[in-house]
């Protein structure tokens, strides 16, 4: 562990120098800097095992290395065109616009697979469809029914239970009966309006 410490504070030092230089408008020597320090960065995180560490260490890793690009770009080394310096100036003062597409492309895929488990339409299932488990029908019935047809009862006090868990193995019916409670309380809630 003592090892990759001279790694990390090389690597800070010589960030520290190439944003002092970088300030100064001393592009190539600021340049330099960067990559120096963007070595020490890679040699240290490829021995961190600290997750916490490794992901604010590659965050400055990331921003170092997008202003070393930036730079390159800026002295010529790439193309020397003046577009390509600012693109690659917009690209560094808002790297907070690409995590945000990012979340958004997170956000869209989780929303899709999400509609799926979702029930959109009223399921048409009768609490006679489901065969057996009395018990668990019954607790149901307590739990969402009633309170639903007959809310003057679960005042002050007395309140209607805030959930049933439904657990047991596969194919025994727990869909079902949240299928067949959800039906049965929407029916309910629309005939008392």
């Amino acid at each position: 562990m003592a090892i990759y410490i001279g790694f990390k504070e090389k690597a800070i030092e010589f960030a520290k120098q190439a944003v002092v230089e970088d300030e100064a408008n001393n592009h190539d020597k600021a340049l330099q800097l960067y990559l120096s320090s963007l070595d020490y960065f890679k040699t240290y995180l490829k021995y961190e095992k600290n997750e916490k560490c490794r992901e604010a260490v590659m965050a400055k890793f990331k921003e170092y290395l997008a202003r070393a690009e930036y730079l390159k770009g800026v002295n010529g080394t790439d193309t020397g065109g003046n577009d390509s310096g600012t693109a690659a100036a917009q690209k560094v003062r808002k790297p907070g616009q690409n995590k945000e597409e990012e979340d958004n492309k997170e956000k869209e895929k989780l929303k899709a697979g999400l509609t799926g488990a979702i029930l959109t339409e009223k399921p048409n299932v009768r609490w006679d469809d489901v065969a057996g488990l009395e018990g668990a029908k019954e607790a149901l019935k307590e739990a969402v029914i009633l309170p639903v047809k007959f809310p003057q009862f679960f005042t002050g006090k007395r309140k209607p239970w805030s959930g049933i868990l439904l657990y047991g193995p596969p194919g025994t019916g727990k869909s079902y009966l949240a299928k067949v409670s959800s039906s049965t309380a929407m029916t309910n809630q629309r005939a008392s309006e």
